[in-house]
């Protein structure tokens, strides 16, 4: 990512940064309106689908609950005709007119509801109060003896519905007509499984499974998913919904009726893979427009960019020119927007360019005689120290000793301070030239004054600015021992220190104490002459604000002037 950047603000053409760039804003919108529509599309089927499932469930419910309750009624209506249950009652003893109410009443209306309701595969009455079977209908109750519904039958008169073996078939008790409360037989109407469960076929939506399930959780009717294994999954599951509703998963939704007045309960679900077509309509037709979309945009941005660049690239074309040293360009439009402001200040650039070299030509040449100048210049230097040289010589001739020692003192002070030219000394011949300003100073002051060293061999290779160290010492004469009380002799001490990183010289002198105020003057306000103020700026110039020159009385109670400089030499001074 950052390669990109750089290249695209260093290196890339200004038309491939505005097709860029108006890609990138274009892009943005594009996308998130499209993702949007996707989103808000998916949200709108998903809850359409949902509804549809539910519209479905309750239609498949409202059948099968029509169904049973058709049948339930059917149930009722053939239990209830009093007469026959009056001979029922008294089968045993009086059979002949129990055989006569079933032949002209019983039977005809069995076999009118069997045969105007196609539902109905048949039914049968057991019944204690008979030893044979009478008809077609009536049978002793041994035959039904130890199945689940005749126990059932035996405490609760209200109808049950039974699914076993794969028949489908509801009991209900009949009572005495009496007192309707003496059990005196079971009717048992069994209905045509497939036909009955008919209403699950009904209502198919996206591959849809169903499932119908009586209150011992066995599955009267189905069905199923294309994928068995989601089938298999949402089967394992169905015994621990307990009440309707929608329940969604990853993988599916699945709908739940309440339980019907028998305990049969109804499922509705749907494969989210098969919805997921949908949405893949929705998503690929979401990519075609913005794809289109996004075709009729780069053609544009490319078309104004390369309007936009056409000026750009011929003021680039212009700079590449004066590049090359070819100043007589016209790049002026007239123009007054941005990118003519910019071309007709670049026509007036290069012009004064041209002047300007012109004017840089004339100087080099006046440069060159002030260089011969000071070439011939540089023979100063050299013809003092041969004329203090003489000095020297003719005064050991003459023996004048002290004469020819100040004179020497005086060469080598000279060829330390002027360094050859050079701004840049040894610490050794730093050093020198203190030791030499120092011996100087004492003869001139008739030795008033002691001078201690405490240097150590080492570090004296160092590099440091030249003439750093004799303002300094100059100082602690000037306005040290100078000023010293009468009778008391006057102290200079010169340290030098090299540690890890740094070079410490300290310049300390017994003159009379100072207020801290007037160091502080002295280090930081420029005074007469080359002072220590300057010394303080030129350290800084060379290494930086963490070096410099402090000041403070050491615990001798002598002045002391440090200065901090560090091993190696970070800049150059100007």
């Amino acid at each position: 990512m950052k390669k990109f950047i750089d290249w695209y603000y260093g290196k890339a053409t200004i038309r491939k940064k505005l097709v860029i760039s108006y890609l990138v804003l274009v892009l943005v919108p594009v996308f998130v309106l499209g993702n949007y529509s996707y989103h808000i599309a998916r949200e709108n089927l998903l809850t359409q689908t949902k509804g549809t499932i539910e519209n479905s469930i309750s239609s498949i419910a409202y059948n099968l609950k029509a169904n049973i309750e058709r049948e339930d009624d059917n149930l009722k209506y053939l239990s209830y005709n009093s007469t026959f249950r009056e001979r029922l009652r008294t089968g045993s003893k009086n059979v002949t007119a129990l055989v006569k109410e079933m032949n002209q009443s019983v039977e005809p209306v069995f076999w009118y509801f069997i045969t105007s309701d196609r539902n109905i595969k048949g039914i049968e009455i057991f019944s204690p109060h008979i030893e044979n079977a009478i008809g077609s209908f009536l049978k002793p109750e041994e035959e039904c003896k130890g199945e689940d519904w005749y126990d059932y039958h035996q405490k609760k008169f209200n109808a049950l519905w039974t699914f076993e073996d794969g028949n489908i078939f509801a009991t209900r008790t009949l009572l005495d007509a009496a007192t309707s409360s003496e059990p005196i037989g079971i009717m048992k109407l069994e209905v045509y499984p497939d036909r009955f469960v008919e209403p699950l076929s009904q209502a198919q939506f996206l591959k849809n499974g169903v499932l119908l399930m009586d209150g011992e959780q066995q599955i009267i009717g189905a069905r199923e998913l294309e994928n068995a294994e989601l089938e298999k999954e949402i089967r394992q599951r169905l015994p621990e919904i307990t009440e309707a509703g929608q329940y969604e998963t990853k993988d599916y939704i699945l709908s739940a009726s309440g339980e019907f007045e028998n305990g049969w309960r109804l499922f509705y679900y749907v494969d989210k893979q098969e919805i997921a077509g949908d949405i893949n309509k929705i998503f690929r037709s979401t990519v075609l427009v913005s794809a289109a979309c996004l075709l009729i945009i780069t053609v544009l941005i490319s078309v104004i960019s390369r309007i936009l660049s056409s000026r750009i690239l011929k003021l680039k074309q212009c700079a590449e020119k004066v590049g090359q040293g070819e100043f007589d360009v016209d790049v002026e439009t007239g123009y007054t927007d941005e990118i003519g402001v910019v071309a007709n200040s670049f026509g007036v650039m290069s012009r004064k360019i041209n002047e300007m070299i012109n004017e840089v030509y004339r100087l080099g040449m006046e440069k060159r005689a002030t260089e011969l100048k000071a070439l011939q210049a540089m023979i100063n230097p050299h013809f003092l120290y041969n004329s203090l040289s003489s000095i020297k010589w003719k005064a050991i001739r003459a023996d004048q000793d002290e004469i020819a020692d100040i004179t020497g003192l005086l060469a080598k002070f000279y060829r330390t301070v002027l360094n050859e030219g050079k701004q840049i000394t040894k610490v050794a011949n730093e050093l020198e030239n203190v030791r030499s300003y120092l011996e100087i100073q004492s003869r001139t002051h008739e030795n008033s004054f002691d001078v201690e060293y405490q240097i150590p061999d080492l570090g004296l290779d160092f590099e440091m600015p030249n003439f750093l160290l004799q303002p300094i010492v100059e100082n602690a004469i000037c306005h040290g021992i100078d000023y010293c009380e009468e009778g008391e002799r006057g102290l200079i001490r010169v340290e030098y220190a090299p540690e890890e990183e740094y070079l410490y010289f300290r310049i300390y002198n017994n003159g009379p104490d100072l207020e801290e105020a007037h160091l502080k003057k002295v280090l930081n306000e420029p005074g007469k002459g080359y002072g220590i103020y300057n010394i303080q700026e030129r350290i800084r110039m060379y290494y930086g604000e963490d070096c410099g020159v402090t000041a403070g009385v050491s615990k001798d109670g002598m002045i002391c002037f440090t200065i901090k400089i560090k091993k190696e030499i970070t800049g150059r001074e100007a």
